[in-house]
């Protein structure tokens, strides 16, 4: 578990204090009352006010995110909140030389009353808060208040404070994010004011737990940990190899005194492996010491920590418990850590030729890793409502797709403790935003310096996890100054100086002297080293022979992908989609299933998105009729999923095919690929590729493919078919044979196939293949069809086998044309021999069965009414295909038959089309702009 104190009795078991180590554990009930007194309910701590007002029924229109409510329950964010509680306390607590609240978490701005005295303010959702109260503590009863101000009132109060010097924008989100203004003006969560993917909420409240604590020397708050090996690793992982580490452990105190000196004792332990014992005199400074120790531990005391897929993740427990000088009083911490190490590596491409750029890769443990992962947003737009079950269960699924690196975006929360000790468990590296996304932001006195408490208690906090692989300063700020986002080009200087001082003298200094341990890189995306040397702002911010690139394009075809950027280190790249029929029945009714009513337009935050994603469906696939039939609705969001699945497929293929390559402007190299986003806030449209909740979109399962380990990937360029093979795998594999069959879309049996054995090179992508379509597949004979072209007739799969007949990596599909061009019979596909349930390493309930087609079916998608997910999904058949289904509920064999279906892209085809449907027809290049401008 992450930090643990003495005092905190109430969150967790700890070690037990001395009888002078004071602590408080109230259950006196909260009040939470609005501005003017009318309305008063049962609070919650922690916890946020949209919480207490739903559960007291004043929010009562049905589900929290229920249709309009985003709008519909506004006027919470622009009213004044108080939190208020009376309770006892033990007489001796005065005793102490300190009695301080410490708040964990205060969102956002609010005064601290003590017996109606104020002994403090908040001015940021991300700092923790000690407050003195010790002189206002008269007798045994405490009445305390929180007062929380508008946060939209006090955005807007800042706002128009700094706007008397000069603005800092922007001065309000797009129209279409259906939000509130000023965001960039408050520290708080950046997307509770709304995003392109989500509502406002702007939330107020006591969001992390809070300590009323007497203490008369050190009271330990965290520890953070670095460590060194002493002997050079192998670039191969050698798991037998455990070489030994210097260590660096940092334990973090709030002082009962203000300045001067205390002495004591610490015993620092880790595990079973060693317990020591120091003498110390700690040196305070105002009100805070910290004491460092070093450690070496021998060979063969440890095992190496390694991300998803390269090792296993062992992790020790780290303990420091502090006992002042007469052994009167005791306090402790208690973290979890993991042995590696980790480079972000900038060296130039090559040495001799500079002009070529400069790598951007991660080398964990000494080995070059390709990072393979999603970013993440918050899990829902009021903290408070997430859980570790649910938080423990979207990791699971990254991990359980082979991801290896995860996002934390800087427009949402530092997440809790619970969230990095589950990454940590599964070997999920984190690229940590700091929580700066899409604005200019102010650079007065008060917001530096919260910035620089918010920065260096983050970074004290999280440090010592093995999952934490770089910070960076924000999201897309040097990108949105240099492309003048937000009209920044009419004073340009300035606002390059603001950036500077904010995220250079400020973030970077700060981070750089709190935490050595990690790289840091000012901005995503950034050029990195190249970025710097031209002044922290780059000409362009997205040049590919450096760092780290956002790619979206919504107008050429996603799914050749012809205009994707060879980018070093693909960091955010995505496309749209809708959560299916079941998650948006949730929040809307019947009146709202049609996908151009009134309530999708609103759930569509994305500027122009309904109609980029009606032109990127249309490119491939029918759309269905507009005669207001809950089935074409339904068919509707399923066809999205399909666009979003095989268009992030394509670029992710892409991306990993060029890793082990350069073209001659130098560009490849590429070392990750992070698409945008592994999960969703609500119900609506968005990148995730997990819906809200928690259900697997077919992005997800296409995730678990082209990720894995080895895969195979083809694409066609000059009328040839390239194959190629990708491994992350750090040894070679050999012995394995290759098959390309080549399939007719209007019969089940290939027609054509070409085999070879190859040998798998290790963390490479290699060309395997090279086919002419005509010659070597013989698509001029074999694919031919009065009234189709060949591509629009033929389509190809790929197998890779061991020795032994089992697949070495997933089966993958390449089709040639359009589906909506194809020659593709209707496929009627259902369910049998469905059997179950029995206990597998996936669910204590996993259900079998085969799914059949008549003919070759594309999409084939399976839904369930119970929560779970398949084994696959999403899939092309030319053969019965045996699935699991791994429920996470209790179901039985006649639940599991009567509430799961089939289906795949030829039942959404209509018997009669409105000839002439524009996005019915093969689009040509003016299509594009009729789309655009409708």
């Amino acid at each position: 578990m992450g930090v643990m104190h003495c005092l905190v009795l109430l969150l967790v078991a700890i070690s037990a204090c001395m009888a002078s180590c004071s602590h408080q554990v109230h259950e006196a009930a909260w009040t939470l009352s609005n501005g003017n007194g009318s309305i008063q309910v049962g609070g919650t701590v922690p916890g946020g006010v949209y919480t207490d007002l739903l559960f007291a029924n004043v929010l009562n229109k049905g589900d929290f995110y229920y249709r309009f409510n985003d709008f519909e329950y506004r006027w919470v964010a622009g009213d004044n909140w108080t939190y208020s509680t009376t309770f006892d306390v033990d007489p001796k607590l005065l005793e102490h030389e300190r009695v301080a609240l410490i708040f964990e978490g205060l969102d956002t701005a609010a005064e601290v009353l003590v017996n109606s005295k104020k002994v403090g303010e908040s001015n940021n959702m991300f700092v923790r808060y000690v407050f003195d109260v010790k002189e206002h503590l008269q007798g045994t009863t405490v009445n305390l208040e929180v007062a929380f101000q508008s946060p939209t009132e006090y955005a807007t109060q800042k706002y128009n404070e700094q706007a008397v010097d000069y603005i800092v924008p922007p001065k309000c989100v797009d129209p279409a994010f259906k939000g509130v203004c000023h965001a960039n003006h408050i520290r708080k969560m950046q997307a509770s004011f709304s995003w392109d993917w989500g509502p406002a909420f702007p939330n107020l409240g006591i969001w992390k737990d809070w300590h009323l604590v007497g203490w008369n020397t050190l009271n330990v708050k965290t520890i953070m940990f670095a460590a060194s090996p002493t002997s050079p690793l192998p670039s191969v992982p050698n798991h037998d190899f455990k070489p030994g580490w210097e260590l660096t452990v940092k334990v973090l105190c709030d002082s009962a005194i203000r300045e001067g000196e205390l002495e004591g004792n610490f015993d620092v332990s880790l595990a079973d492996i060693f317990s020591m014992k120091y003498t110390v005199t700690a040196l305070i400074e105002n009100y805070e010491t910290m004491l460092t120790f070093n450690v070496t531990l021998e060979e063969n005391q440890v095992d190496m920590w390694w991300p998803n897929g390269y090792g296993s993740q062992p992790l020790y427990q780290l303990l420091a418990v502090w006992k002042n000088k007469d052994q009167s009083e005791e306090s402790s911490a208690s973290v979890r850590v993991g042995f590696r190490t980790v480079k972000l590596d900038q060296d130039f491409v090559d040495e001799k030729n500079h002009t070529k750029g400069r790598h951007y890769r991660v080398i964990v443990n000494n080995v070059p890793m390709f990072m393979k992962g999603s970013n993440w947003i918050p899990a829902h737009v009021l903290p408070e409502m997430v859980t570790e079950q649910y938080t423990r269960e979207l990791l699971k699924a990254a991990a359980d797709t082979h991801q290896n690196c995860i996002r934390v975006w800087g427009g949402g929360i530092y997440e809790t403790d619970v969230f990095y000790e589950i990454a940590d468990e599964l070997g999920i590296l984190i690229w940590q935003d700091f929580m700066f996304a899409c604005s200019m932001y102010p650079v007065d006195g008060p917001f530096l310096e919260t910035t620089s408490k918010e920065v260096k208690m983050q970074i004290q906090r999280l440090q010592h996890h093995p999952s934490i692989l770089l910070w960076a300063g924000n999201n897309e700020n040097e990108a949105a100054l240099r492309g003048n986002w937000y009209g920044t080009a009419s004073d340009f200087q300035r606002y390059k100086e603001d950036y500077i001082k904010l995220y250079v003298d400020t973030i970077k200094a700060v981070a750089e002297e709190t935490d050595d341990s990690h790289p840091f890189v000012i901005s995503s995306p950034n050029n990195g080293i190249e970025s710097e040397e031209e002044g922290h702002v780059a000409e362009n911010p997205y040049d590919t022979l450096y760092g780290d690139v956002h790619y979206y394009n919504y107008l050429s075809d996603a799914w050749l992908g012809h205009a994707t950027p060879r980018t070093r280190f693909a960091s955010e790249y995505g496309f749209q989609s809708w959560p299916v029929f079941k998650t948006m029945k949730a929040v809307t009714t019947e009146e709202d299933w049609n996908r151009d009513s009134a309530m999708m337009y609103h759930r569509q935050h994305h500027p122009g998105g309904q109609e980029e994603l009606a032109l990127q469906i249309g490119l491939h696939m029918h759309m269905p009729p507009q005669d207001g039939s809950q089935k074409a609705y339904e068919h509707y969001l399923y066809l999205s999923q399909i666009h979003q699945a095989v268009a992030i497929k394509t670029e992710t293929e892409f991306y990993r095919r060029a890793m082990s390559e350069l073209n001659e402007k130098g560009e490849g190299f590429t070392s990750g690929a992070l698409y945008w986003q592994l999960n969703d806030i609500w119900q609506g449209a968005s990148w995730a590729s997990i819906e809200y909740g928690g259900r697997w979109k077919m992005l997800h399962y296409y995730a678990k493919k082209f990720f894995d380990p080895i895969l195979v990937s083809m694409y066609v360029e000059d009328e040839k078919l390239f194959v190629y093979i990708v491994s992350d795998l750090v040894h070679p594999v050999d012995d394995l044979r290759l098959v390309i069959d080549l399939h007719r879309y209007d019969r089940k049996e290939r027609v054509h196939n070409r085999n070879d054995t190859i040998i798998v090179s290790p963390l490479a992508a290699s060309l395997v293949m090279e086919l002419n379509m005509w010659e070597d597949l013989q698509m001029d004979k074999l694919c031919t069809e009065d009234l189709y072209d060949e591509e629009d007739v033929c389509f190809v799969t790929s197998h890779l086998y061991r020795s032994d007949g089992s697949l070495a990596a997933p089966d993958n599909f390449l089709l040639f044309g359009r589906p909506k061009d194809a020659f593709l019979p209707h496929a009627k596909v259902s369910l049998s021999d469905i059997s179950g349930p029995w206990q597998t390493q996936h669910s204590n309930w996993t259900f079998s069965m085969t799914v059949k087609s008549s003919e070759v079916a594309l999409f084939v998608w399976l839904e369930s009414d119970y929560s779970g997910i398949f084994s696959d999904n999403g899939f092309l058949m030319t053969e019965d295909v045996e699935v699991e289904f791994y429920a996470y509920e209790e179901a039985t064999l006649a639940e599991i038959e009567e509430n799961i279906s089939v289906s795949s892209l030829t039942d959404t085809y209509s018997k009669e089309r409105v000839s002439g449907n524009l996005l019915d027809r093969a689009f040509h290049p003016n299509d594009i702009m009729n789309i655009v401008n409708l």
